[in-house]
């Protein structure tokens, strides 16, 4: 079970360190190509990218992330930052990019069998009545 858990933390946080990367140094399409969207994913794209604020804070959130989960310090609560992020991207692959639904499925099945292998840790965050 330990190395399940160490490989699916190392994967999701390669994930999220390449992809965070990429958006500032442009280097994934000189290894890989990506389908082309349908034009209503492209607009929805188009329009969080006018909010010059979005990608940038979100790839850094990635980057920071998928940093966490490979050092192994602090990664309940990167999983807990990055599920928010890899449910938009099974969404939205789901209803506008479907021909990259395999990866955002990936993406979600990782972060929560992640998230059940930490589940200890997430105790204090469920407590009826939390103490101060």
């Amino acid at each position: 079970m330990k190395t399940a858990v160490s490989l699916a933390r190392i994967l999701l946080g390669l994930t999220f360190l390449v992809f965070g990367l990429d958006y500032f140094f442009h280097f994934l399409h000189l290894i890989v190509t990506f389908p082309g969207l349908e034009r209503r994913a492209d607009n929805y794209l188009a329009a969080l990218n006018r909010a010059e604020y979005f990608f940038p804070c979100l790839k850094i959130i990635e980057i920071l992330c998928g940093l966490g989960l490979l050092i192994n310090r602090y990664t309940a609560i990167f999983l807990i930052m990055l599920f928010p992020i890899t449910f938009n991207i099974f969404l939205f692959d789901a209803f506008l990019g479907p021909q990259l639904l395999l990866m955002g499925a990936v993406l979600i099945l990782l972060n929560i069998f992640l998230m059940l292998a930490y589940r200890r840790n997430y105790r204090g965050l469920f407590a009826f009545k939390p103490a101060l």
